[in-house]
């Protein structure tokens, strides 16, 4: 090979690796952000969480009532479960508490809404919904008002601390994808089975 074909094989090869080099390190780059960015994430997530729980223990004088109120102006406040078998749960546990939801359906999207009012010893109080909706089991409230999320931490932990009642729901239905499923609790042991 002579002297230009060399030199020019060379260039080549030398744009060929700075490109893939460029490319390769530029996505483990992209990766390493996007890991960065989710961690970021979830650090700030858990130290909200840790300050609402802190601030939530100062609580000690709280009843929770089923009621019968308007929930507009309630929006997600937390998530709590995203599979149907953890749902059925909440729900068991939700029917211990209060008895039967203010409303229900056979969409799984919309299977649930119990309407709850936190109240304290000095008369103030919030309203909650605790609800099984797109994004699984959440308890909502007025963001904008003080104390709503420690309220709704409150109720999730007196939620936590039932036992589930027994029931059992079939034909609930997930839109999206029409697949039908029978859930619920029996005996303390909580399920969710595909029919058909």
């Amino acid at each position: 090979m002579n002297k230009k074909k060399y030199l020019f094989f060379s260039i080549v090869v030398g744009v060929l690796a700075y490109i893939f080099l460029s490319l390769y390190l530029g996505k483990e780059q992209s990766i390493l952000s996007n890991d960065v960015i989710q961690a970021d994430i979830l650090n700030d997530n858990q130290a909200v969480e840790e300050e609402i729980r802190n601030s939530a223990s100062l609580i000690k004088d709280v009843t929770f009532t089923k009621v019968n109120a308007d929930t507009m102006g309630t929006s997600q406040l937390v998530g709590y479960a995203y599979e149907t078998e953890a749902i059925a749960r909440y729900r068991g546990c939700l029917l211990t508490l209060f008895g039967e939801p203010n409303e229900e359906s056979t969409n799984l999207e919309q299977a649930f809404t119990y309407v709850i009012r936190a109240q304290r010893s000095d008369g103030s109080s919030w309203i909650l919904t605790a609800y099984e909706g797109q994004s699984g089991f959440a308890i909502g409230g007025m963001k904008d008002v003080p104390l709503s999320a420690e309220m709704a931490y409150l109720l999730k932990q007196r939620i936590d601390e039932m036992e589930p009642s027994d029931f059992n729901r079939k034909g609930m239905t997930y839109p999206d994808t029409g697949e039908i499923y029978s859930y619920g609790c029996k005996n303390g042991i909580c399920y969710a089975n595909k029919e058909g």
